[in-house]
């Protein structure tokens, strides 16, 4: 029965924190750092971050009952020669303290599995209504070695991606991003840590003002955002096979999945939860083997590792093959490593053709993408 009394415990605890939510505007607080993004919650905080933060808090909370427990159960077991019935309290204890485990990361791995973006970075697109520009600056990406980024003029803006930041290189400290609605001029930007556009890298909030960031950065993607794509766009494809091969299997991410229309989304997924298509039956990775050793059960191949050959850029589109370690990697950056496509000596910008897993791999540290993101621009 202790089991169930925990779990009691543990739902109690989760409505409480639910149902203080109506009270957060009037009570002012900000909530203490917890998650590895140091998010804050304040008075400001939508509910979905806020149920966020009461998962956070639940799992840690019930991660440390458990030690808890088990830290007394020792004590009683220790005290058990000289008063035997603490034994058996002791056995209940630490049986009740694993079961209380097993609930948590059960649950953690049913939550998680059911929003993978509960550990992982989410990035929206621009807001509908972004802020006024400042009258003294023009449109564009502004790139300072200041982190108060100064000065404020008379410095122009970028507008195109730089390869090279030349005298900037390793000194960039702030980076301020400015629109104009009344132009319909929008733009994203990313840094990364090697010319032409590899290696760590860092995205930066098109929504904020003048953020600072670790001086690494030596090339700058930075491009016009287009929120809604032509209609003779088509999307995205993945190929097993280089030279646009679809025989050994592929997989479209459609334009309407990227994010046409108001919302502007940035697509945004893990590639292992992604699965070829029309892949031959011979190539398909085993899942189940009979006693003999014969396999009894294929599926096609995930998009992960270095499933991926060539990549077919149907569209303004800029695709992001990212490698983000969930045990260091903030949301927005720096990320543990970056490849963009269409490169920069990609003529046609229509996507690689064949990847040089072997360049990744040493560009990468050994440590192969795992998520990918596309969206939308002006020219790719």
């Amino acid at each position: 029965m202790g089991y169930k009394k925990n779990i009691i415990i543990f739902l109690g605890i989760l409505v409480v924190f639910f149902c203080s939510y109506n009270f957060v505007s009037a009570l002012e607080v900000d909530y203490p750092d917890i998650s590895k993004t140091g998010t804050s919650i304040t008075s400001d905080t939508p509910l979905p971050e806020y149920l966020k933060y009461v998962f956070d808090v639940g799992i840690f909370a019930g991660f440390f009952a458990v030690f808890l427990s088990l830290v007394w159960a020792g004590v009683l077991f220790l005290m058990s020669p000289a008063k035997p019935d603490l034994r058996a309290s002791a056995r209940d204890r630490v049986s009740g303290a694993i079961s209380g485990l097993l609930i948590l990361v059960t649950l953690y791995l049913i939550i998680t599995t059911i929003n993978p973006a509960l550990k992982f970075f989410k990035l929206d697109g621009l807001d509908n209504i972004p802020p006024p520009p400042d009258p003294d600056q023009e449109a564009g990406v502004y790139l300072y070695n200041q982190r108060n980024c100064s000065p404020p003029v008379p410095q122009s803006p970028n507008t195109t991606s730089l390869s090279d930041l030349g005298t900037l290189t390793n000194r960039i400290n702030a980076v301020d991003i400015v629109h104009n609605s009344n132009r319909n001029l929008y733009y994203i930007s990313i840094l990364y840590e090697s010319p032409d556009f590899w290696g760590k890298c860092q995205y930066i909030n098109p929504n904020s003002h003048c953020i600072p960031v670790s001086p690494f950065a030596s090339s700058a993607s930075i491009y016009r955002y287009k929120p809604v794509q032509d209609n003779d766009d088509d999307g995205v494809f993945f190929y097993r096979k280089s030279f646009y091969n679809r025989e050994g299997g592929w997989y479209k991410v459609s334009k309407s999945e990227i994010g046409v229309g108001d919302s502007g989304k940035f697509y945004a997924v893990k590639l292992d939860t992604l699965k070829f298509n029309d892949v031959p039956k011979e190539e398909q990775d085993c899942t189940k083997w009979d006693e003999k050793g014969f396999c009894i059960n294929k599926v096609p191949p995930s998009l992960d590792k270095e499933n991926i050959s060539s990549i077919e850029i149907k569209g303004d589109y800029v695709v992001l093959l990212i490698y983000f370690d969930e045990s260091s990697d903030t949301n927005e950056g720096p990320w543990s490593f970056c490849q963009a496509f269409p490169t920069k000596d990609d003529i046609n910008k229509d996507g690689p053709k064949q990847i040089k897993w072997e360049n990744i791999r040493k560009m990468g540290d050994g440590n192969l993408p795992n998520w990918m993101m596309i969206f939308t621009v002006q020219q790719k």
